[in-house]
């Protein structure tokens, strides 16, 4: 385990855990209290601010960063990090695992029809794409007649 997943791992034990059981929806983390309880010297406070800004806490504590503040380098004992616990779907502060991916492509089965609606409104598919093919010259075609208009006006 390295100093980040450290700082993660506090964090998350005597911030996120202590809020969640409380009923909070927020928690205030300033870098300068993690630091001190890490009892580490001063050169790794970049450390701390950077370790509670990264994705893989945000996902791991299942947080969102809603603010950040203190200093314009963003690195010093005096930021703080405003975080919004989130809750997942089953009611339970787990992390979301991901979607796992579907073999050969079987998901996208369930798009089919996905804007059969909006396709309708528009006349159906086959209206769509002609209006889209006649809807005037391609890149090359305007690049041309802009050259045509740039060789007209320097003569």
């Amino acid at each position: 385990m390295n100093d980040s997943d450290r700082v993660r791992a506090y964090v998350t034990n005597h911030y996120i855990v202590p809020a969640r059981q409380s009923g909070s929806s927020t928690v205030i983390v300033r870098a300068g209290d993690v630091h001190k309880a890490m009892k580490w010297d001063l050169k790794k406070v970049p450390q701390v601010c950077s370790a509670l800004s990264t994705r893989k806490f945000l996902n791991g504590a299942n947080v969102e960063l809603l603010k950040r503040k203190g200093p314009p380098s963003g690195q010093s004992t005096t930021v703080e990090f405003t975080f919004r616990l989130l809750q997942s779907e089953a009611g339970n502060h787990a992390p979301r695992p991901q979607d796992k991916p579907v073999a050969n492509g079987a998901g996208l089965e369930k798009l089919i029809g996905i804007f059969a609606k909006e396709y309708a409104e528009l006349g159906g598919g086959e209206a769509y794409l002609k209006a889209e093919r006649n809807w005037g010259p391609d890149a090359w075609e305007r690049y041309e007649l802009e050259e045509k208009a740039r060789q007209g006006k320097g003569e």
